[in-house]
């Protein structure tokens, strides 16, 4: 009527074994996000360009030379290519926010900021990544 016992051990051990597979995916899904994070940290701490966009919209012991439009559009450009992951879901928008989203977020909101985007003549208002990524963060203009 309901199985021999066999086949309840046959049953037993499939859906131990989907179990322990799904445990094992998320568990290396995790360790490969974190690694991707560790890596864009990375470069978006030792890229000068970006720093200098950084260092100037600081609130503590900002720079005093503005950044080039080149430096501002390389910023923007890290930030579109993490719009991308976040489009493909290879990264939280939490997880963005709490590594990279102040400064985006100060150049955005903040009048040097402001004043450094005119440099730009909105030209980067056409790229879709970087779009995603401001929305993904709250970000309005």
């Amino acid at each position: 009527m309901y199985g021999s016992i066999p086949d309840w051990g046959l049953f037993m051990t499939a859906l131990f074994t989907i179990g322990f597979s799904f445990y094992e995916y998320f568990g290396y899904k995790n360790k490969e996000t974190n690694k991707l994070l560790s890596q864009l940290n990375k470069r978006y701490v030792e890229n000068e360009n970006v720093q200098k966009v950084v260092k100037y919209l600081r609130q503590i012991e900002p720079d005093k030379e503005p950044p080039s439009v080149y430096q501002i559009e390389l910023f923007l450009r890290f930030f579109e290519e993490l719009g991308l992951y976040l489009d493909k879901k290879s990264i939280k928008p939490e997880e963005v926010d709490s590594f990279f989203g102040y400064y985006l977020k100060e150049l955005y909101q903040s009048v040097k900021g402001k004043e450094l985007l005119k440099k730009l003549n909105k030209e980067e208002e056409g790229w879709k990544h970087l779009n995603i990524c401001k929305e993904k963060l709250g970000i309005t203009v």
